[in-house]
């Protein structure tokens, strides 16, 4: 029976992280639906915007796609943070590209329809209403959208050499726990100091690393190893992999 108990007390965690790792996922999906609607909204109708500008430079309208900008940045800067969990670094880019590529969506969808003519000037809201020629606003937001995707990948690149996942499920190296000890400087922001972990076959293992200065704050570093070598400095490294949030 206690075995029973135990196995079922240890079930229920478990079970339980899949609900809430569920919940987070639903809940980026309905973001991401939310940030392209509301883009998509502010410039698909923004010809039809009726802008009433006041003595004071103030302007102000009743229409929903007036204020589509600053939703649209509300729900994307949500989509940010939820979606972080998953993305990373990538994840700024990624909204931005997300948020920028249904504007764009929006315009050629009004041209399409006849809303707006590439001959059209239209003004669209962002601070304060910006008019621009329609094919003028396709450029700006194909550029931002190009931009805003590099520069996705270049988080997604950054994360993937932070936690060494290329290393590890590409090449074939093994992960342990470790501890850093000791640091020599060699910058402002890098260093070197002994990794201390132990391999598959329990033997334990002191190497030099070259470490970001930011891992001396970590109790714990994943120590990166060739199972063939693992006390060969030149094929083992520490990384940081993402501090685990509690569910």
């Amino acid at each position: 029976m206690d075995g029973i108990r135990q196995v079922a007390a240890e079930g229920v965690p478990r079970r339980a992280g899949w609900y809430v790792q569920a919940l987070r996922l639903t809940a980026c999906a309905l973001l991401a639906w939310l940030v392209w609607q509301v883009w998509h909204l502010s410039t698909y109708e923004a010809a039809d915007v009726v802008w009433v500008c006041a003595g004071t430079g103030s302007c102000g309208s009743d229409h929903f796609a007036s204020v589509g900008p600053f939703a649209g940045i509300a729900a994307a800067t949500g989509l940010g943070f939820a979606a972080a969990r998953y993305l990373h670094r990538s994840a700024p880019g990624a909204v931005v590209a997300l948020s920028a590529w249904a504007a764009l969506a929006g315009w050629r969808d009004a041209l399409a329809e006849g809303k707006v003519t590439r001959a059209d000037t239209s003004a669209w809201f962002l601070l304060v209403p910006v008019e621009l020629a329609v094919p003028t606003w396709l450029t700006v937001l194909r550029w931002l959208t190009a931009a805003a995707l590099a520069g996705a990948c270049w988080g997604a690149f950054t994360s993937l050499y932070r936690t060494a996942a290329v290393a590890r499920f590409l090449r074939g190296r093994r992960c342990a726990p470790g501890t850093l000890e000791g640091w020599r400087s060699l910058g402002r922001r890098h260093g070197e100091a002994d990794l201390l972990f132990e391999d598959g076959r329990g033997v334990r293992h002191r190497v030099p690393v070259v470490v970001a200065r930011r891992a001396l704050a970590r109790e714990t570093v994943l120590a990166v190893y060739d199972p063939d070598r693992p006390g060969d400095a030149a094929r083992t490294r520490a990384a940081l992999p993402r501090k685990e949030a509690k569910p």
